[in-house]
């Protein structure tokens, strides 16, 4: 009769038999026909050498180390990052999984996490170095390398580079090029007039200066962005960027610290064309920094809206809240009294904040209104609340202040219509502004 200690020592194996002949042959995902094709077009654009990713996911032996790791991660949706829900527009570069995709990972673990035939592995990804097309025909560079501490808070840095450009030129693509990219989380450039605002922010600390968040400024408009892994793609033919005279473009970099002391100094890349736009970028900007929440209080809500003064194309769309965010939500309502979902993220996560492309561009008639609910979590329940235990939190620029914001990127459909929509969005701006300061001053008796 088999003893108590011997089956104790056998149970765990007859578990792992029991968990791997469950599956079907045909259902036993493995790694060469199932997971790499994931990895690779999902994961390891940022999962290898010199990269932001912590370890790479490019081989056989990169995975299995990591299986458990990876069936909790998609299964709860950790990773890949991509934050917007679906159903709530559409965009461009999506990297989120689908549930087929995740259940993938679940079950290769469960099966033992086999290799499979290694004719059935695709071949590795190319991912593009150095200028993806090229060598730019204008490049803005970093004067200096940018000390990152080994510890401490993400940094939003925001560097000045002046354009130098005495005429509008019409560009066809940006790239931005970090030196670091295993620090170098994402990048906005930021237009601002010359010696405006960020120049004189940025003459204060030597040509940069920190600011968590917004820039400081109304921006005059953006550049194509910066996200690991991204390549570059050229602007439709029919509408290229126009980077006017007078102009600085404003880099902000969003650093996450790696546990040793690094450092960056990114560069600009601009392609120039011949092509003339029809139309100008511009921007619709939204926030509601009317902000004091008491500590515990789990649903803290705060609303914007904005209608539009004319026909206008959205093509992409940026949220902005910090550490107690809990959800955002944009939409659309039409003069017809339809609705149009543009955005909803319900798990914030200041580290994963982004610029989303649409996938196709789409017009809203003058007279629809846009509008924006932005919702924080200041209980102890929140797991990226920083203060044990909560306390009241108000509008500010530090990382453990709130703020909010929505910025819309796109451009008026008759060029004749440009001014009419820039003097609409320069008053919002000034009201919400207003709105701010006003509450502020509220605030400032009590402070503790």
């Amino acid at each position: 009769m088999m003893s108590a200690t011997k089956i104790s020592y056998l149970l765990p194996i007859c578990l792992l038999i029991v968990s791997q002949t469950s599956l079907g042959a045909e259902d036993r995902p493995t790694f060469t026909r199932d997971v790499a094709p994931i990895l690779f077009h999902h994961c390891s654009s940022c999962h290898r050498p010199n990269e932001v990713g912590p370890f790479p996911l490019l081989t056989y032996a990169d995975a299995r180390k990591r299986g458990r790791q990876l069936a909790d991660v998609t299964s709860r949706r950790v990773m890949p990052p991509w934050k917007p829900v679906k159903g709530h527009g559409e965009f461009q570069f999506d990297r989120s999984l689908t549930d087929e995709q995740i259940a993938v990972f679940r079950k290769w673990h469960e099966a033992g996490m086999p290799e499979g035939d290694p004719n059935d592995l695709p071949p590795l990804p190319k991912f593009p170095e150095g200028w993806h097309l090229g060598e730019p025909d204008l490049i803005l560079k970093v004067a200096e390398p940018f000390r990152i501490p080994a510890e401490g808070d993400d940094l939003y840095v925001h560097f000045v580079l002046p354009t130098g450009l005495t005429e509008d030129k019409a560009f066809r693509a940006v790239q931005i090029l970090p030196s670091n990219k295993k620090v170098a989380h994402h990048a906005v450039p930021i237009l601002d007039v010359a010696n405006g605002t960020a120049s004189r922010l940025a003459a204060q600390n030597g040509g940069y200066y920190i600011r968590f968040g917004d820039p400081g400024f109304l921006p005059r408009g953006f550049l194509p962005g910066y996200a690991p892994g991204m390549s570059t793609h050229e602007l439709p033919e029919d509408q290229p960027g126009i980077l006017e005279k007078g102009l600085d473009v404003v880099l902000q970099m969003h650093y996450h610290p790696t546990g040793k002391v690094e450092y960056d100094q990114p560069q600009i890349g601009i392609y120039f064309t011949d092509r003339k736009p029809k139309r100008k970028p511009s921007v619709i900007l939204m926030a509601n920094n009317d902000i004091d929440i008491p500590a515990g209080e789990k649903h803290y809500r705060r609303t914007d809206s904005f209608r539009l003064p004319v026909d206008y194309e959205f093509r992409s769309i940026f949220a902005h809240m910090h550490m107690i965010g809990k959800q955002v939500r944009v939409w659309a309502e039409l003069p017809d009294r339809s609705t149009r979902n543009l955005l909803l993220i319900d798990d914030w996560d200041y580290r994963w904040q982004d610029t989303y492309l649409y996938a196709q561009p789409f017009v809203l008639p003058r007279g629809t209104v846009i509008h924006a609910e932005f919702v924080w979590d200041n209980s102890e329940d929140h797991p990226r609340n920083p203060n044990t235990p909560p306390k009241r939190v108000r509008w500010g620029e530090g990382s453990t202040d709130e703020m909010s914001g929505i910025i819309m990127g796109g451009m008026p459909v008759q060029p004749r219509d440009e001014g009419r929509h820039w003097l609409a969005v320069l008053a919002h701006f000034l009201e919400i502004e207003r709105k701010a300061r006003a509450a502020k001053k509220l605030w400032e008796p009590v402070r503790p």
